[in-house]
């Protein structure tokens, strides 16, 4: 074996992340990966590598078993403890953590693409800050047009959606079944990292967040995962996975939900989010509430796989599929999910900030200013013709036959529109 392992060292407050490119090993049956930890070193070994891999701080000796594994990339992940004594400077560690739980540090490793419109270098801004770029992000990308067009479209046809087609049964398939096994077993000597989460209300936010915008994606794509657009529409609309923000309180997510899911996805519509929220509430209602996230989760990592937002898996997918079997606090989440209930009336009947009331009125206006002329002038073009008709035509019987105006119907729904705000 050779000392020909790729490798990475990441300083963190009280851990040393190491990173190993293992392109060799068959990752998802290799179930034999220890990093063995020495005051100044660590080696690994793996048929058919063999590593000596030396550390710029004192670590605490022992055995450390795998934290992530990239299967797509083929690298494994090992966080070592420092040495108790050990103490590290702000000057070397300059940077904030991010993902579940605040488990990962360090730069983010991205190749920015039209697809994945996430934080780049989430490390080097606060939580805080990430909030305020989240929000100068949704105000920059917000298109009135858009969000005008859709408005007056769902209040005829509800943009032919099915808006109460969510799916009954939450039965794995096989594959997801084999898939979420594999995900457990990587991290199962790692069980008290997710029962013992510092802050579960956080988490749980950030979950609640993450199936509010895959619930988006089932319902305007009819309930089927679409290659072209699923994980686009889940990861920009989510706030937790474009920006790793953590939020506060229940108003706070429910309003990042609505004005992200207002400005991202192909229908943009607060009708439509109202009904994402009402089923999450409901779901998690249920008595299969784990069984229900697990198959949202799953539907999430199918959509990210095979994409550039594979890296989202790594950051928070997997470890929330771990979380939901190993560490999840029912009554938390319930007393989540009953805040949400009471909060979601205002939230819906708020502003989204882009003041949007302002634009739907000069839009519903010119709308029926329009269609006010059109009937105008066809009233006109019929009177002119009536006048030249000749004076005989007075004792002639005509039968007419009046068609429908199609622009009338929609013209008395435009009237009748209450804006909410």
């Amino acid at each position: 074996m050779e000392d020909s392992i790729k490798f990475q060292t990441i300083l963190q407050a009280h851990h040393i992340l190491v990173v190993l490119d293992l392109p060799e090993l068959d990752l998802e049956h290799e179930s034999d990966l220890v990093l063995d930890i020495f005051p100044k070193e660590c080696t690994f070994t793996a048929a058919p590598y063999h590593a000596r891999i030396p550390l710029s701080h004192s670590a605490h000796p022992g055995k450390a078993y795998p934290d992530s594994i990239d299967y797509e990339k083929n690298t494994v992940t090992f966080r070592v403890p420092l040495d108790g004594e050990t103490k590290t400077t702000d000057s070397e560690i300059s940077c904030y953590p991010y993902g579940f739980g605040r488990l990962h540090n360090g730069p983010l490793s991205l190749e920015t693409s039209q697809e994945l419109k996430v934080l780049p270098d989430p490390c080097t801004y606060s939580f805080a800050q990430r909030w305020e770029l989240k929000e100068a992000a949704e105000k920059n990308d917000f298109k009135g047009e858009h969000y005008g067009m859709d408005y007056i479209q769902f209040s005829i046809d509800k943009l032919g959606l099915k808006l109460d087609s969510f799916p009954i049964s939450y039965q794995l398939s096989d594959d997801q079944s084999y898939r979420a096994r594999v995900i457990l077993d990587e991290k199962i000597r790692q069980k008290e990292a997710y029962s013992f989460v510092e802050d579960h209300r956080s988490v749980l936010f950030g979950l609640i967040d993450i199936l509010l915008a895959i619930g988006y994606d089932q319902l305007t794509n009819n309930n089927e995962l679409n290659e072209a657009n699923s994980h686009i529409n889940i990861h920009r609309i989510s706030g937790t996975l474009a920006f790793f923000v953590e939020f506060e309180c229940v108003e706070q997510m429910l309003r990042s939900f609505y004005r992200r899911s207002c400005t991202y996805p192909y229908y943009r519509n607060k009708e439509i989010s109202l009904v994402c929220a009402q089923n999450v509430i409901s779901s998690t209602s249920s008595v299969d509430r784990r069984a229900w996230i697990q198959l949202q989760l799953m539907y999430a990592y199918d959509a990210f796989k095979a994409t550039d937002c594979a890296v989202l898996n790594h950051l928070f997918i997997k470890d929330y599929i771990r979380y939901v079997e190993l560490g999840l606090k029912e009554e938390i989440l319930m007393q989540l999910i009953d805040e949400m209930q009471k909060a979601l009336p205002d939230v819906h009947q708020a502003a989204l900030g882009f003041s949007e009331e302002k634009l739907l009125q000069k839009l519903l206006m010119d709308i029926m200013t329009q269609e006010e002329s059109d009937t105008t002038d066809s009233d006109d073009c019929e009177s002119s013709e009536d006048e030249s008709e000749d004076s005989n035509s007075d004792n002639e019987s005509v039968t007419t036959h009046e068609e429908p105006n199609p622009n009338e119907n929609v013209l008395e729904k435009l009237m009748n529109l209450k804006l909410s705000g």
